[in-house]
């Protein structure tokens, strides 16, 4: 029987810990879902309602959520915010590779993005990017999370783990979720690709997260040469033609330094 990888998120057991249902309440709200009320909360956890309104009265008097005053349902406070910052000021990749992201932007014009895989390690999370100029652009808000398998940052990621951690992973029998027709949805053709990762230095997304969007994704390297993150370029499928991709592809190995 073969098991279906969608994400890293673990499911909530019935021993799970009051800070279990908080931090799995916390992480409902994205950027497609910004406002929730308890009945929803409690649906979607599978809790009763009255635990979820303690625990969202906890997190509401210390801000972590804060309380719509038009539509009564609420959304991430100021102190997540507050955090993000934190995580920013202190993430050593953002800071090193904020420059490389500047000179990337200035010789594509394209929008820029800088990624790093979750805990999971099956998901990649936005952390930093730079827009293009063009009116017609792609936009994939900091924070985002998408499948890794499934973008160009994800899949130079994962071409940077051992075997044995993309065995642990991807299952030779499991099936993989996607976005669109395009998507990678077998971990054979997800091997297939990691392979042509590594022998090239680079990896494209060929309209695999959304339909229309090009991306191509070099790995961003720390002083000892450990991939510490992914670098991408990201354009509408019209403007990123194959030989707009070369150019692309040799302006990040120009910039990153590879």
């Amino acid at each position: 029987m073969s098991e279906t990888i969608a994400d890293g998120a673990e499911e909530e057991g019935p021993k799970a810990t009051s800070i279990d249902v908080a931090l799995n309440l916390l992480e409902l709200f994205s950027s497609q879902q910004r406002e929730l009320g308890i009945t929803e909360m409690a649906r979607l956890l599978d809790r009763k309602a009255s635990t979820i309104h303690r625990t969202v009265t906890v997190l509401k008097n210390r801000g972590y959520i804060e309380q719509s005053s038009q539509r009564g349902k609420y959304r991430l406070g100021l102190r997540v915010f507050e955090l993000g910052c934190v995580y920013q000021n202190q993430s050593d990749v953002m800071r090193d590779a904020s420059a490389t992201l500047e000179r990337i932007a200035r010789a594509t014009d394209e929008t820029v993005n800088l990624a790093v895989l979750d805990q999971s390690m099956r998901e990649v999370s936005y952390i930093a990017k730079i827009d293009s100029s063009h009116v017609l652009k792609t936009d994939i808000q900091i924070g985002t999370k998408l499948f890794a398998h499934c973008t160009a940052l994800g899949k130079v990621l994962l071409a940077s783990l051992d075997e044995a951690t993309l065995d642990r992973l991807f299952p030779a029998n499991a099936r993989l979720q996607g976005y669109t027709a395009r998507s990678l949805t077998s971990v054979a053709a997800l091997r297939r690709e990691i392979a042509l990762v590594r022998e090239r230095g680079y990896a494209v997304d060929d309209e695999e997260f959304r339909s229309d969007v090009v991306c191509v994704a070099m790995p961003y390297r720390d002083l000892m040469g450990k991939v510490s993150g992914a670098i991408s370029v990201t354009g509408p499928a019209l403007r990123m033609t194959a030989e707009r991709i070369e150019e692309v592809r040799r302006a990040m190995k120009e910039a990153i330094g590879s």
